[in-house]
């Protein structure tokens, strides 16, 4: 039984128990953030200074925050530039004695990938952590993502709108992630809560608002503020709610994104590479460009598209837009225009997906 059950007020305990049923993960912790999430896990495994953590270099600087914070060393690793996630192959390369966990990231909600590298995992004994901030609900081969590895980190803004709120499910044990957590009581910081309303408002019929607000922040010198871990790792029961109220539609929202996804890749759209064992939650539509300059023509041209995460080449050839489920053909049309008047060549496939 979930230790914190005796102290969680009704939604935490309606989440809690819909989170398991749905993931089929025994044992959940709700926190504040997905980023805090994953340094519960980290911090859990009392890691030494030489201990590697190995992630992705096209990621969101919060997460080496979260590796660092724990006492980890980061080890970044470059994506797979098709599929936008990390590769089994590369990985091999960089898995050293000192190697003790590797984080997977469903970039962007696809999950193609996960299965070499638990493979990898189990051979090495490397602990196996899935980032599934943009992916409950994905699958591989017909297998959830988040129930590959040994741990899984969820956020409640990604693919909801929230105000905070993420998890952490797993079928290890979670007492000593539980007790680390009761020494982390802080009080939440109202910024906190208004920058990820904000963002998760993109996805939203009120994306276009939401946009503007992200600019204004993206201007501001410190850019920290929005990638830092928060100072408290508490799931309100607001933030409860709001999160048990959307489970049920997300299986929805996510064929309402994939018929987006669909529609742009059979119109030549050069995008991200879902597996056809895979089927993505499709959380962001991506696209691709042969050079830098394209790509920076092409940004200036549609006030909704965003620049993605550095760290990796890719990142200077991507443009992505959070795969709002409510965007119309003609407002899809318009983005793969927007793009391909900048690529002199278009040879993008249909990419085929059970």
């Amino acid at each position: 039984m979930n230790p914190l059950n005796n102290h969680m007020n009704n939604f935490q305990q309606k989440l809690t128990t819909e989170l398991a049923r749905i993931t089929g993960l025994h044992n959940v912790v709700l926190t504040s953030s997905c980023r805090n999430a994953l340094y519960l896990v980290l911090a859990s495994l009392s890691l030494k200074r030489d201990d590697e953590v190995i992630i992705q270099s096209f990621i969101c600087g919060s997460l080496p925050l979260a590796i660092e914070k724990a006492g980890g060393k980061v080890v970044s690793v470059e994506v797979n530039l098709d599929t936008l996630n990390l590769d089994a192959e590369i990985v091999k390369q960089k898995i050293t004695p000192q190697t003790k966990a590797v984080i997977f990231v469903h970039t962007y909600g696809n999950p193609t990938g996960i299965d070499e590298i638990q493979q990898l995992c189990k051979q090495r004994g490397i602990i196996l952590i899935e980032d599934i901030a943009h992916a409950l609900g994905a699958r591989y081969n017909h297998q959830l993502a988040g129930t590959f590895g040994d741990y899984a980190v969820y956020s409640f803004t990604k693919q909801m709108v929230n105000i905070g709120g993420g998890a952490l499910l797993t079928n290890n044990s979670i007492e000593k992630i539980v007790q680390i957590k009761k020494t982390l009581k802080q009080s939440p910081l109202l910024f906190d809560y208004a920058k990820r309303l904000i963002a998760s408002l993109y996805e939203t019929r009120a994306f276009f608002l939401s946009k503007l607000i992200i600019d204004f922040v993206h201007r501001q010198k410190n850019l920290q503020l929005t990638q830092s871990l928060s100072s408290h790792f508490t799931c309100s029961e607001l933030e409860s709610f709001l999160a048990w109220r959307q489970l049920h539609s997300l299986p929805g929202l996510i064929q309402r994104r994939k018929k987006n996804y669909l529609f742009l890749s059979r119109a030549g759209a050069q995008m991200q590479t879902i597996s056809p064992l895979a089927e993505s939650s499709y959380n962001y539509l991506s696209f691709i460009f042969p050079a830098p300059r394209a790509r920076d023509r092409a940004l200036t041209k549609n006030f909704l598209f965003l620049p993605p995460w550095g760290g990796s080449p890719i990142s200077e050839k991507l443009i992505f837009v959070p795969n709002n489920p409510f965007f119309t053909k003609k407002k899809l049309l318009h983005f793969h225009q927007t793009t391909t008047t900048f690529i002199k060549k278009k040879n993008s496939p249909s990419i085929a997906i059970k």
